[in-house]
């Protein structure tokens, strides 16, 4: 039996448990009475500071015509755009976790993976995501979601959009995080512990964090599963531990640098059901990974062009074995990489500076794997030197500033080349064309068009093979459920893709003193070659690849070879439009906070006095860096708006995507798999056409309260015959989260009465409302055994209660006389 350990009541305990880490406040014996004046000013510079905690009283004043801090490069501006009260307003904890909750902002439709983005850090490339994905949010003083087209600028291919981090100046805190995951159905609790240390300065900034989480197994005989047993797992028992370093400062004159450290190892079991060779002994499979990352990054600037150096070495290991068959595998794969960009202006026409990036890119890479099944052992070796550069130009004709064609608005072209010398595949080109155009003031239209060859991954070409007995599937071909076995790995003889993309979209925000933004974008796709696997038995795939489909001599299914294959084409055709709206809205908090600075009962020290923050704000919050004189340039903010301190947001966003079409023509002579029209390659079914994701949030007097719902249409899976006898319906889908969550120390009356609840925030999170789980029928209206409800989504609806609490870093000082006015 596996030990459960719930952090549930040690949560609830907590939030009554006096923080004995929280430095003291000191309290000079004696102090000497300010001016009334003086006092009044105080005051409210104290009510300012204590807000600002949450960095509402940190947004950016407007001046007109000049640029952002930490804007990214060129005139192309925001989709959406974050202050620090509508970051607040999400109740999330870090910059990962922000990103996962801005999921229908940041997708897109034209790489490989919709949810991948490029991540800027001030304007700047990263050498990766673990440099900031630790990241406490109230760090972070704005976020800009810009198109996939911004990306070139940065070295980067155009099929990701771009979120720009902008860090406050300073920032000093350590944070603290506990929480617990359990299911309402029971089993599977997560218990997991976080912890932060960060210090952000001018001079540069120092993060270490670690985080650990387990998660209790879940097996099939604790849900209402036909034929469940105790010896199978949905979901398995697993341990992840990790500890990430980062450090960045100036080296020198105009020139900074960044080394960032990571490490972590996941630990899995499950079981997949009895063994044919003892009553009650269960087969059992471990599957452990180490990741280690070591990384680099260098920004300077010569002559007024900016460059960037990024490096990096990853190493991952990873080891499966399964007890009774005596299978094992593991692999390593290991790479090191560099990337060297460089941005300039090198010539000015009459529209505009002509903008152009260079980067040149080098790396080598291997995958080991070894694997011994039913005694026979396999080995692979997949060695890959990848060297080449791009360049992206983008060139400004009509300007309405300057008054060049300017009935045209704005508009520029832009252009890039892309060549890579790979070792195993030779040289791989991709090109692109396209222009930004901005006819009137609260339209921007952006429109390109993208080729791309891209080779297979080291780990699709020589994955070691995994065999894994006992896999629930669907056999189409025979409209019955079977129990197979499945093999997993690598294809060495998978052939480069070729990807061609139209893209036309546009941004409008059609009042200049609302903060409501439309955009729309329509994306056409067709790849040559493209990489997918075999995971569902279909007549279409098995006609195509039967020796990937292994039939007894009654015809029943007992193997799937799942390892990738290329398909001759891939057809896509999508529409996806959204709304993003968010408003300020009045509460009471700042004039509750100035009341109590008034009236000397603030717990935080007198401004500018011993013990205190000075007139700019407690140091360990950040807001004595409250920036002065800084311009928002382009893009309407997301919540954004007037300065001050205080006051709640109302945020709704609604997206819409709309599949056209969505076929695979398997080889050149057919099949052609419609997954749109009874098509499929998956065992969830085919394409929705449509789906929606929509967002609703409000944060008032330190409370908040988040919905999230996503809706996905209905399919059907044809059978071998085509007949309605042999369809599958798939239901549509629709999921709510629910979150609602306390900024205890936004909280006047309580931080006053509690002052170690400073800092505090506590978030009930519940992920599947209505336990909503897919329907899958026949003709019959009968759910397949292999579709139960329970076999589709395990967990169902699941409960989260966290507990957070940021120490902040307050600054030493004497207590025997009073600071200057001012001074921190």
């Amino acid at each position: 039996m596996v030990a459960r350990v719930s952090l549930m009541p040690v949560l609830l305990a907590s939030v009554a448990m006096p923080a004995w880490a929280q430095e003291p406040v000191q309290t000079p014996p004696q102090a000497v009475a300010p001016a009334p004046a003086e006092a009044t000013a105080n005051a409210q510079a104290a009510g300012q500071a204590a807000t600002d905690e949450y960095a509402d009283g940190e947004e950016e004043i407007v001046v007109v015509g000049q640029r952002e801090r930490g804007a990214v490069i060129g005139d192309i501006r925001p989709e959406v755009q974050l202050t620090p009260a509508d970051i607040r307003s999400y109740g999330v904890n870090s910059v990962a976790e922000l990103l996962s909750e801005l999921a229908p902002q940041i997708a897109t439709a034209r790489g490989r993976d919709r949810n991948a983005q490029v991540v800027l850090l001030n304007g700047q490339r990263i050498s990766g995501f673990s440099e900031i994905r630790d990241l406490p949010t109230e760090a972070i003083q704005r976020v800009d979601i810009l198109p996939e087209e911004v990306a070139l600028k940065y070295g980067y291919t155009a099929n990701q959009k771009v979120v720009n981090i902008v860090l406050r100046r300073r920032f000093r805190a350590t944070t603290v995080e506990l929480s617990d995951r359990i299911a309402t159905d029971g089993g599977a609790n997560s218990p997991e512990a976080q912890v932060n240390w960060l210090r952000i300065m001018p001079e540069g900034r120092l993060t270490v964090s670690g985080n650990y989480e387990r998660s209790a197994r879940l097996l099939e005989s604790q849900r209402d599963i036909a034929g469940g047993t105790e010896f199978r797992t949905l979901l398995p028992s697993s341990d992840s531990a990790s500890l990430n370093a980062v450090y960045a400062r100036s080296i020198a004159e105009g020139v900074s640098a960044t080394v960032n450290g990571r490490v972590q190892y996941d630990d899995s079991r499950s079981l997949l059901g009895l063994s044919a060779t003892g009553q009650n002994s269960p087969i059992v499979q471990d599957n452990d990974s180490l990741n280690t990352r070591l990384a680099t990054t260098l920004n300077g600037a010569v002559s007024g062009w900016q460059w960037t150096f990024t490096g990096a070495y990853d190493r991952t290991e990873t080891e499966t074995e399964t007890n009774v068959t005596a299978d094992r595998a593991r692999s390593v794969a290991s790479q090191l990489g560099g990337d060297f960009t460089v941005n300039g202006q090198p010539l000015t026409l009459p529209a505009g500076p002509v903008s152009t990036t260079l980067r040149l890119n080098a790396s080598t890479a291997d995958f080991e794997s070894r694997s011994l099944r039913a005694g026979a052992l396999r080995q692979g070796d997949v060695h890959r030197d990848i060297g080449g550069g791009q360049i992206n130009v983008d060139v400004p004709i009509a300007s309405r500033d300057r008054d060049v064609l300017a009935f045209l608005g704005n508009l520029s072209l832009n252009g890039n080349v892309e060549v890579q010398r790979l070792s195993d595949f030779g040289t791989l080109t991709s090109w692109g064309a396209g222009t930004t155009w901005s006819p009137i003031r609260p339209l921007s239209i952006v429109a390109s068009y993208t080729k791309e060859e891209g080779a297979p991954t080291a780990q699709q070409l020589g994955n070691p093979t995994i065999v894994t007995p006992g896999v629930r599937v669907f056999d189409l071909v025979r409209n019955r459920d079977a129990i197979v076995t499945q093999i997993g790995g690598g294809n060495p003889n998978l052939l480069a893709d070729d990807r061609r993309v139209w893209k036309i979209g546009g941004t409008l925000r059609p009042f200049s003193e609302t903060d409501l933004s439309i955009v729309a974008t329509y994306t056409n796709s067709r790849t040559r070659n493209a990489i997918g696997g075999l995971s569902f038995p279909t007549a279409q795939l098995q006609a195509a690849f039967p020796d990937r489909f292994l039939r007894d001599a009654n015809g029943e299914l007992v193997q799937i070879d799942t390892r990738p294959v290329n398909f001759f084409r891939e057809s896509t055709e999508q529409l996806r439009w959204g709304i993003n709206f968010s408003k300020r809205i009045q509460d009471s908090t700042a004039e509750q906070f100035r009341a109590l600075a008034a009236a000397g009962r603030l717990p935080f020290g007198r401004p500018g006095g011993p013990g205190g923050a000075s007139a700019g704000g407690p140091r360990g919050s950040g807001a004595g860096d409250r920036p002065r004189g800084e311009g928002r340039g382009g893009g309407g903010r997301f919540g954004g708006g007037g300065g001050g301190f205080g006051g709640g947001r109302l945020q709704f966003a609604l997206y819409h995507t709309w599949h056209f079409k969505d076929e695979v023509l398997v080889a050149p002579g057919g099949p052609l798999i419609d997954r749109l029209n009874g098509g499929t390659l998956g065992r969830g079914g085919g394409q929705p056409r449509h789906e929606l994701e929509a967002q609703a949030g409000i944060t008032r007097n330190g409370l908040g309260a988040r919905l999230s719902a996503n809706w996905q249409s209905g399919t059907t899976v044809e059978g071998a015959t085509g007949l309605a006898t042999d369809r599958l319906r798939f239901g549509d889908l629709t999921t709510v989260d629910f979150r609602l969550f306390a900024n205890l120390g936004n909280m006047p009356n309580l931080v006053v009465d509690h002052p170690w609840l400073r800092g505090t925030r506590v978030t009930l999170s519940v992920d599947n409302l209505f336990n909503e789980r897919q329907r899958v029928r026949d003709v019959t209206g009968t759910t397949p055994i292999n579709y139960q409800p329970d076999l589709l989504d395990p967990l169902g609806r699941t409960v989260r209660l966290s507990v957070r609490k940021l120490f902040f870093a307050l600054p030493q000082r004497r207590i025997d006389r009073p600071a200057p006015q001012g001074q921190d």
